[in-house]
């Protein structure tokens, strides 16, 4: 395949060469002959004594037949041949009528003494440069027999001589044999050494066109793989769950890879045995059996070990566990390479060709690569999901008897229990303040949990962002206008143009305008607006006139539980999770968001949403699930 594609491109950048020289070759015949005409006649009206008719008569026919190749190049280029040959038919076509013409001209010019006679190499150079190395050397013999036949014909009589023309003294002019051998010679070795020079240029020039062509479709290649292998470690990014990551993995080598198929075989807990996790390109058979024993395949045994492995052509049966399988599959050459975390192996990456000999050593890097991907994006998100459920776990635990604390401390507060001095409610009141904070923490934790999952399996619909806006704009107006501070609001009539989540759209909003609202002092102002960018993005900005953050504290702003000191001192109660919650949203959401602020002054935060996430191929008004 790859043979094919280098000989069809290499056809395809020659035959663009020999187009354009062919047609730069018809420009310059209408200079050529138009400027033998004008000086020509220039020297016929000067008093030279010239055979004006013939010479004219042959440069008006090169003129003529010039407009027919001009004609004929045209319905070439509007036609497209995908062969050569047509191109090659063409230049060999006008070479010789031009030979021919010239050699009129020379003729009536004196034959072999001619002063165009110098004329014919260039005939020479371009048959070189056009055509193959043989045609050089073949015109080169045709034009010195030529020029020896012309010599043959007026020594004898049959072509009567004509008279020398621009003779010169340091030249003399004899007829014969004698007189005419040592010019003829000389001009037989110019034809021959010119032909030598140009078809060895250009079989130099060739070579390095055909590397230049081989470097061009690696780095095509390259690029390709590079670029699918990026769209591959983005799909996997995008999965909360192992077997939705490894599906896409799987998938995603195959067809960067190109060949049958791909499976991800991972090892079980008794470190003994395999099993298919995921599979794309092969039969249910193929993979139905319940585990693969490494004792009983060899070549599973040796990549488990940490051994790439590529087989180009499969017949030895020992090799395998299943052999008959293997052949029903129709799996001729096969690569497999270990998923490595760390310095263990957890399983196998493998592709299946139909052909023998598929993998080459540049085939087995870049799917080396693509393996070390994979097992670092299975290995991130079972840490993920470790840590997702212990979290889970412990803040559960924690949260029961934390309610039965709070449910305890407000009954004795009450005075369900018996009356409680000053000192001793104020005391309980702090403490179930601070359980209150507790509590918020491990909701924020767990919504914080949720909200950075919620984006890679829940369902988007079309909404509209400037009612959601409004929708939290008015639920922090009364407290706005508790503090005196001026709420300004301008908010564009997006409609239901967005693919989103209400919910998520609903965090990022939120958690912005009750900070604005929160650490703005009395009598400041908050603006708020929302409009179209472009036309598939979103502006959301929202500024106060509040305390404003340090420059030390900006780089941890968007870190987990991190909260600035001037923050602490107006609001005690706080998890610090809010601007990380809005950051991971934005982020998974192809967004962005930028922050501007100085202490005393106020705060900028610009978030900017596409319209689509990247992860759902086009806007529509139904449901549409990013996994699918």
């Amino acid at each position: 395949m790859k043979v094919g594609y280098d000989l069809i491109k290499e056809q395809l950048f020659f035959r663009q060469e020999l187009k354009e020289r062919v047609f730069w070759f018809i420009h310059l015949r209408w200079i050529g002959a138009g400027t033998a005409i004008a000086i020509t006649w220039a020297a016929y009206l000067g008093g030279q004594s010239l055979p004006i008719l013939p010479l004219n008569t042959v440069l008006v026919f090169i003129l003529f037949y010039n407009a027919i190749f001009l004609y004929i190049g045209k319905r070439l280029e509007a036609f497209r041949p995908r062969e050569v040959r047509p191109f090659t038919i063409f230049a060999h076509t006008q070479i010789s009528l031009d030979l021919l013409c010239l050699y009129t001209l020379i003729y009536f010019t004196g034959g072999a003494y001619s002063p165009l006679l110098i004329f014919v190499i260039f005939h020479i150079i371009l048959a070189g440069i056009l055509l193959p190395p043989l045609s050089s050397y073949l015109y080169g013999v045709l034009v010195i027999a030529a020029l020896g036949g012309l010599v043959v014909l007026q020594d004898t009589g049959i072509l009567p001589p004509k008279p020398i023309l621009f003779q010169i003294h340091l030249l003399h002019y004899r007829y014969g044999f004698s007189g005419i051998s040592i010019p003829y010679l000389t001009f037989a070795a110019a034809i021959l050494i010119s032909a030598f020079f140009i078809t060895s240029v250009k079989l130099s020039l060739r070579t390095k066109a055909r590397s230049l062509l081989e470097v061009s479709h690696e780095l095509d290649s390259i690029n390709t793989k590079l670029t699918a292998l990026y769209e591959m470690v983005k799909e996997m990014g995008s999965h909360s769950d192992l077997k939705g990551l490894m599906d896409s993995a799987t998938r995603y080598a195959t067809r960067i890879m190109g060949v049958k198929g791909c499976s991800i075989k991972l090892l079980n807990d008794d470190k003994r045995t395999l099993r298919f996790a995921s599979v794309y390109g092969l039969s249910r058979d193929y993979t139905s059996k319940e585990s693969i024993d490494i004792e009983k395949s060899p070549i599973n045994l040796r990549i488990i070990q940490g051994s790439p492995y590529a087989i180009g052509h499969i017949d030895e049966k020992d090799y395998f566990q299943y052999p008959e399988d293997i052949l029903k599959e129709g799996i001729a050459s096969m690569l497999c390479l270990p998923l490595r975390a760390e310095e263990d192996s957890t399983g196998i990456l493998c592709v299946y060709s139909d052909k023998t000999y598929r993998f080459d050593e540049e085939d087995t890097k870049f799917f080396s690569l693509m393996t070390d991907l994979t097992a670092l994006a299975i290995e991130n998100l079972q840490s993920s999901l470790t840590r997702s459920w212990f979290t889970k776990k412990a803040v559960h635990q924690i949260r029961s008897p934390l309610n039965a604390i709070r449910s305890l401390l407000k009954t004795v507060t009450g005075g369900y229990v018996g009356e409680l001095n000053e000192k001793q409610k104020e005391l309980l009141i702090r403490t179930d303040r601070r359980a209150e904070l507790l509590g918020n923490l491990i909701s924020d934790i767990l919504r914080f949990d949720h909200d950075i999952k919620a984006i890679k399996g829940i369902k988007f619909l079309s909404l509209n962002p400037s009612v959601i806006l409004k929708q939290v704009v008015q639920l922090y107006q009364s407290e706005a206008v508790e503090k005196g501070i001026e709420f300004k609001t301008e908010i564009e009539e997006i409609g239901n143009i967005m693919i989103g989540n209400q919910e998520l759209l609903d965090e990022i909003f939120t958690n912005l305008v009750s900070n604005a609202v929160k650490y703005t002092p009395r009598n400041g102002s908050v603006r708020i607006n929302l409009a179209m960018k472009g036309e598939d993005q979103i502006l959301f900005e929202i500024s106060d006139t509040g305390i404003g953050i340090s420059r030390e504290d900006m780089p941890r702003l968007f870190t987990e539980f991190f909260r600035a000191d001037n923050a602490k001192a107006i609001e005690e109660n706080g998890t610090g999770l809010g601007l990380i919650i809005v950051k991971e949203v934005v982020d998974r959401l192809g967004g962005s968001i930028d922050v501007e602020s100085k202490i005393e002054e106020g705060t900028r935060f610009t978030c900017i949403l596409p319209l689509s996430p990247p992860f759902v191929s086009s806007p529509k008004d139904s449901e549409i699930n990013p996994q699918e």
